[in-house]
C-alpha cells in the first residue's frame, strides 16, 4: 500500500465535533426508543464477547465462567454468544468447554492492555495463542505513537500483527479514553482498518474513560469514510463498562445511523462485556410483562 500518511490525507473530520453533538442529542436519541425491544436484546446477546480479564483468573474460575453462560444462555433460550474472550493462556481450555457450540474463542494478545514490550514479543503471544485455538484475537494499538502521530510506525507494527494472526479474526483496541481527541480516535481508526483489522475496539476496559457515545460516533465515521473509498466493511466492537442494555442498545443504534443494517450482525457488531447478560435477562422479562 502507498504511504499510510497518503491514505489518510484523502479522510475528513474536521466537522465532526459539531455534528456529533447535533446527532447524538437529537436525531439517534430519537431512535433509541424505538430499538428499545426483546428483538434488539437478543441480537446484543449475539453480538456479545463475553469476557474474563481479571489478575485473580484461574482454570477453575474461567470453566466455571463458560459453565455459567453456558446453562444461562440454555435456560433462557438465549441465542450464542459471539465469543468468550479470555487471556492467552485459558484459550485450550475455553475451547475445549465450547465444543458443541457455535461461540468462538476470543483472546487478547500482544502484551494487552499496555502493549508496551518487543514487536517479537507481541507477535509470538499472538501465535501461541493461535496454535493453542484462538479463533480471534484483540491487540492494543500503540497509544503513544499514535498521540506523537508516529503513524507510519503505528501502521506497520499492525500489518506485522495482521500476518502473525492470519486466518483468525483480529480486534485493534484503540485505546479511546487515551487517545481523547477526534484526530486521534479518527486516524487510528483508518490506520487499523487499512492495516487490515477485521474490528475496531474502543478499550481495553483497563483505564478510567472507556466507550464513550462520542467516540464511538467518531470510529463509525472513520469505517464508513473507509468503506465508502475501499469497498470493504471493517467492524466495530463496543467494550469497557458495558453493563446496562440501555447503553448496549444506544451504541446499536449509534452504529445503525452512521454505518448502516448491514452492520448489525455479529460479523460486524460486537459488544466486550462481562456483566451485560443479567441486565439483558432482567429487561427482556420486564418488556414482556410490560408489553
Amino acid at each position: 500500500m502507498e504511504n499510510i500518511l497518503d491514505a489518510l490525507a484523502i479522510y475528513g473530520y474536521s466537522n465532526l465535533e459539531d455534528r456529533i453533538e447535533f446527532e447524538l442529542d437529537g436525531v439517534i436519541e430519537k431512535e433509541i426508543a424505538p430499538a428499545y425491544c426483546n428483538e434488539n436484546f437478543e441480537l446484543c446477546v449475539s453480538c456479545m464477547d463475553y469476557t474474563s480479564l481479571k489478575v485473580t483468573d484461574t482454570e477453575k474460575s474461567i470453566m466455571t465462567f463458560v459453565s455459567e453462560l453456558l446453562k444461562k444462555l440454555k435456560k433462557n433460550t438465549l441465542p450464542d454468544v459471539a465469543s468468550v474472550c479470555v487471556f492467552p493462556r485459558f484459550t485450550s481450555l475455553v475451547k475445549e468447554n465450547l465444543v458443541g457450540t457455535q461461540i468462538k474463542t476470543t483472546v487478547v494478545g500482544a502484551c494487552f492492555p499496555a502493549a508496551q514490550t518487543f514487536l517479537d514479543v507481541k507477535l509470538a503471544e499472538c501465535k501461541a495463542a493461535i496454535a493453542a485455538g484462538a479463533d480471534e484475537v484483540d491487540v492494543v494499538i500503540s497509544v503513544g505513537d499514535v498521540l506523537e502521530r508516529n503513524y507510519e510506525k503505528v501502521y506497520k507494527e499492525l500489518v506485522a500483527i495482521r500476518e502473525a494472526c492470519a486466518g483468525v479474526i483480529l480486534k485493534v483496541i484503540l485505546e479511546t479514553g487515551e487517545l481523547k481527541t477526534i484526530e486521534s480516535v479518527f486516524n487510528a481508526s483508518l490506520i487499523g482498518a487499512y492495516a487490515g483489522a477485521d474490528f475496531i475496539k474502543t478499550s481495553t476496559g483497563k483505564v478510567p474513560v472507556n466507550a464513550t457515545p462520542e467516540t464511538v460516533y467518531v470510529i463509525c465515521e472513520a469505517l464508513r469514510q473507509f468503506h465508502a473509498q475501499t469497498g470493504k466493511m471493517v467492524g466495530i466492537k463496543v467494550a469497557g463498562g458495558i453493563t446496562k442494555i440501555q447503553n448496549a442498545i444506544r451504541y446499536l443504534t449509534i452504529v445503525k445511523h452512521i454505518l448502516g443494517e448491514q452492520w448489525l450482525t455479529p460479523a460486524y457488531f460486537r459488544i466486550g462485556t462481562s456483566q451485560l447478560l443479567e441486565d439483558v435477562l432482567k429487561e427482556m422479562k420486564t418488556v414482556k410483562i410490560n408489553g
